[in-house]
């Protein structure tokens, strides 16, 4: 008995280690970014370390961390992977909406990942209150 209860709080002490995301928003004068990634899989550490430290030259961004993304997003990529890692996150989109359709398409056919609207999403939530 005491061992199953070890076990659970290991694992919700796991499911809440990878419960991070990181705002990643611009603070230069090009054009505005605002997303945020919501670990699913990942590594506690590298999370923080490599996947929310955008690397695009001649940009400068700033890095929040939080325990889960803000509202907000217009569209969201669930379950995301990276090119060559078997590791998930969901990408939420806040800067333009008018760059949804390529995020969309990139979301689908690059990163084998889901595209949710808010729209969709509520959907979702709702349809378990009845």
């Amino acid at each position: 008995m005491l061992r199953s209860f070890t076990a659970l709080i290991l694992l919700s002490l796991g499911a809440q280690a990878l419960a991070d995301a990181c705002l990643i928003e611009s603070t230069d004068d090009q054009l505005p970014v605002r997303m945020c990634q919501q670990n699913i899989s990942i590594p506690p550490q590298l999370f923080k370390d490599s996947f929310c430290q955008p690397q695009i030259s001649e940009r400068s961004f700033a890095v929040s961390f939080m325990d889960s993304c803000p509202v907000g997003a217009y569209g969201i990529c669930d379950n995301a992977r990276s090119e060559g890692v078997a590791y998930r996150q969901a990408i939420h989109y806040y800067s333009d909406p008018d760059d949804q359709p390529v995020l969309k398409a990139w979301c689908e056919q690059f990163s084998d990942g889901q595209w949710r609207t808010p729209e969709q999403i509520d959907q979702k939530e709702g349809a378990g209150d009845d």
